[in-house]
């Protein structure tokens, strides 16, 4: 198992906003599993389309926004419609809803995005827009998938009944379904969420050189850290790796691993010392979701 080292890379953080998503919730009558988006969009009056936005006429594109399929999903405040990229998978699709209602639901989004507080706007709003300062556009993104994320796992829900169960993947992947979340978005949640230090390091799968290359080794590449509050306070935050990582150190000759196996992670630190660590990993085929826990 190689060995990686620490980076200087920083986490965002903003506040969270539970109290805000518990009573939509609960004024929506959402608080079944999965959140149901379609009673959010009624609550909120709101209508949801699925649209073609590389192929399909200019109705919905303003002059300046060129066709693209970098598109996920729009807001047209004036018409209160919500526009999903037609042939999104239906977690992409309803994290996509929820990221557009979250621009919605915020006084400040609708008034930077649009110029307006509630109606009479007549534009549309493009997460692939460039009209805001760079900052303030970031920002404004990321809160929109923090609300987006409080809306799938219903504020503190997920996090409290995932602290019931072992820390473990296979806790993760337990009640992932149960939410009708992907299991990268809830390995993300439980990790930035939880009360004891772990981490989850993501690797993304790397492309084959060659079509031919039908038995080489699976090979990944290091993609980002996530950890927890307990854990990024002891140890660290983030990661890097400059060589990629092999399936085969973790799962040995299994070209389609399907469960979740142990394995250990030494980590060295800036003074030169190093941790030992005590890790899960699973696949979904197209990334490596390993969970790190501090060895006693």
């Amino acid at each position: 198992m190689p060995k990686l080292r620490t980076s200087n890379e920083n986490i965002l953080q903003t506040p969270g906003r539970e109290e805000i998503i518990d009573t939509l919730l609960v004024d929506a009558g959402a608080l079944e599993l999965p959140t149901d988006e379609q009673k959010l969009l009624e609550f909120l009056e709101l209508k949801q389309l699925s649209f073609d936005f590389m192929n399909n006429k200019d109705e919905f594109l303003p002059k300046h926004q060129s066709k693209t399929a970098e598109i996920r999903a729009t807001l047209s405040l004036n018409d209160r419609l919500v526009l999903t990229q037609s042939g999104l998978n239906e977690k992409r699709k309803r994290f996509g809803i929820f990221h557009e209602i979250g621009h919605f639901i915020s006084e400040e989004h609708r008034e930077k995005l649009f110029g307006s507080t509630m109606r009479g706007a007549s534009d549309h709003h493009f997460d692939t827009d460039a009209t805001l300062n760079w900052w303030t556009k970031v920002r404004i993104e990321r809160e929109a998938n923090e609300i987006a994320a409080e809306l799938l796992f219903q504020g503190s829900r997920f996090t409290e009944e995932s602290a019931d169960a072992p820390v473990s993947i296979r806790t993760v992947i337990d009640l992932a379904p149960r939410f009708g979340a992907s299991y990268e978005s809830a390995l993300r949640r439980y990790t930035e969420r939880h009360a004891l230090p772990v981490a989850l390091i993501v690797y993304d799968k790397l492309p084959r050189s060659s079509d031919s290359e039908h038995d080489e080794e699976v090979n990944f590449k290091l993609q980002y850290t996530i950890t927890s509050p307990l854990f990024r306070k002891k140890y660290f935050s983030a990661l890097a790796s400059p060589q990629p990582v092999g399936q085969s150190d973790f799962f040995g000759s299994s070209r389609y691993p399907s469960d979740v196996v142990s394995d250990k992670l030494t980590v060295d630190a800036a003074n030169g010392n190093s941790w030992n660590f005590e890790t899960e990993v699973f696949t979904n085929t197209y990334k490596m979701f390993q969970l790190i826990v501090r060895s006693v």
